[in-house]
């Protein structure tokens, strides 16, 4: 038997059985389906935890004491927030001289709604650009300098706010000019807005006179956010902590080393989970598939022993039952990739901005891998399962 007679064989084994076809390839799709989608998820799982530490820049965040909820959700979940320390708090830390402290940035947080006054709600953050060693090296890093990118009206966007043609965005019924987009992390930073003190200060006025209120006495001038601190290289961030507890009352430190190791923390049970639910997946359809051709081959049971009367050998028949399974594994394959295709890429950014922790899908050279792994797995698993009933019945 020639390979064209063994596609004609196969055509004719399929046209009598179409439904049996239609169901096989439909169980193979839903396989690569599930391996490709979970294996994205893990990997933008890992992306996002990985970025967030790389971004974070400081070792320690001082915040106000009870505020460190409303932290993470602007840095991870992109949610909008503001609470404010007195500026002394800044002056204090830095004149005791600690000895661990490398160095210290204070930023200003503000936020916008879209109720008649702006485009879109946003997170603001105000940066001193003569100490931040946060902000300015990721931005760096995407552009090769951050110089004139922070001016007087002048902002820097996450990756998830959308840019009009003219590069100006409106807040408070002020345009500002966009100066530079950065790179997506998967964070709450993707939807954050970064600006210098002096814009920061634009903005702030422009929020009393549309009607925000804020603390007595708080502004950009008297009043700061957060604190963020790098530790000397031979300190532990641990210690650091407790030194500065030890001397100023009613703050709350975070180790932002134990932000991004809680997060990975609770979405491990999550992770394990998904590697068992995936393997019972392809083990299942490995089963479902050797049953369904085991059945298909017993019930051409006849066929085949005609077969053999005309001269086909054991082997050649073997071969046909695997091309037919191998049909059967690369249709249904296909067609769970395009699946996925078809909702990843349109919808990239909308998932990765609608997941309330870090989840950074992964570029398309990475992407390109797991299709092929995926596609690899989903392939070999109709001969895996086709390949017993062929030597029980060849």
């Amino acid at each position: 038997m020639n390979s064209l007679n063994d596609i004609r064989v196969i055509n004719s084994f399929i046209k009598r059985k179409k439904k049996r076809f239609a169901g096989t390839v439909v169980i193979v799709a839903v396989l690569c389906f599930s391996l490709l989608t979970g294996s994205i998820i893990l990997a933008s799982l890992k992306n996002g935890i990985r970025c967030l530490g790389e971004r974070m820049g400081a070792d320690l965040m001082i915040v106000p004491l009870g505020y460190e909820g409303s932290t993470e959700g602007i840095l991870i979940k992109g949610e909008p927030g503001y609470f404010y320390l007195e500026r002394d708090t800044y002056e204090e830390l830095e004149n005791l001289g600690i000895e661990g402290i490398d160095r210290m940035s204070a930023q200003f947080y503000l936020t916008s709604s879209n109720q008649g006054c702006c485009d879109i709600p946003v997170q603001f953050i105000g940066i001193d650009e003569s100490t931040d060693f946060t902000v300015n090296p990721w931005i760096r890093e995407m552009h090769g300098s951050s110089t004139g990118l922070l001016g007087e009206n002048k902002i820097i966007v996450g990756s998830d706010i959308d840019v009009p043609e003219d590069g100006r965005i409106r807040f408070f019924d002020i345009y500002f000019e966009v100066s530079a987009e950065l790179e997506e992390t998967g964070t709450g930073l993707d939807q954050a807005v970064f600006a210098n003190m002096d814009t920061i200060r634009i903005l702030f006025d422009a929020a009393k006179n549309k009607g925000f209120t804020f603390p007595e006495g708080i502004n950009p001038d008297r009043g700061i956010s957060s604190i963020m601190v790098r530790v000397k290289d031979g300190y532990s961030a641990e210690q650091v902590k407790h030194d500065i507890r030890s001397r100023i009352d009613g703050l709350q430190i975070i180790e932002t080393r134990n932000m991004t190791n809680s997060i990975e923390t609770e979405l491990g049970g999550f992770k394990v989970l998904l590697y068992i639910l995936l393997s019972m997946l392809f083990l299942l359809t490995l089963i479902i598939l050797k049953v369904t051709f085991s059945l298909s081959v017993n019930e051409r049971k006849d066929r085949f022993d005609l077969m053999r009367m005309v001269g086909a050998t054991e082997k050649q028949i073997r071969n046909l039952i695997l091309k037919e399974t191998l049909i059967i594994s690369v249709t249904g394959s296909v067609i769970g990739l395009i699946i996925v295709a078809l909702i990843l890429f349109p919808f990239k950014t909308f998932i990765s901005s609608s997941v309330n922790i870090p989840f950074l899908i992964p570029k398309t050279g990475t992407l390109l891998i797991l299709f092929a792994i995926t596609a690899f797995a989903g392939i070999i698993s109709g001969p895996l399962s086709g390949g017993l009933a062929a030597r029980r019945n060849g």
